[in-house]
């Protein structure tokens, strides 16, 4: 009868923790959609590694939580800082190749103003003011 109980009580427990690891929430801002003219795709697919990386730990934390739940001796949280460790690793190398990809793309078009320097310079100067007096009246003005 105890024993009964106990397993009973053990699935009322757990049952709240499958649910909430089923769940499929993002606390996270989503990522703004990048105009592949704009970001190199190079640089694009920097960030969806990221991405995947991040979503990645997520999934890697939760499973760490939810074993640290059934460990009697602790040993998940003598592997918890180094799983935590080699996840900023990881995605600190992931940020530099981001980074890497952005420099490319900003000499890419450093170098395409510098090739067209004719198109860079009419796009900065200001343009004439049309008058807004019609005709007839610039002839009465005169």
């Amino acid at each position: 009868m105890m024993f009964q109980r106990l397993t009973l009580l053990a699935s009322l427990t757990v049952l709240p923790l499958l649910a909430a690891c089923t769940q499929t929430t993002d606390s996270s801002p989503a990522t703004p959609a990048l105009d592949p003219a704009v970001v190199g795709p190079g640089a694009q697919a920097a960030l969806e590694d990221v991405e995947r990386t991040r979503e990645k730990h997520k999934e890697q934390a939760t499973t760490m939580a939810v074993l640290s739940f059934f460990d009697p001796i602790g040993i998940t949280a003598l592997a918890k800082p180094a799983m935590e460790a080699e996840q900023r690793k990881e995605i600190d190398e992931k940020y530099q190749r981001v980074e890497e990809e952005l420099r490319k793309t900003i000499a890419e078009v450093e170098a395409a103003k510098a090739s067209n320097p004719r198109k860079g310079k009419a796009a900065a100067k200001p343009k004439k003011q049309e008058s807004s007096m019609k005709p007839a009246e610039e002839a009465q003005a005169e």
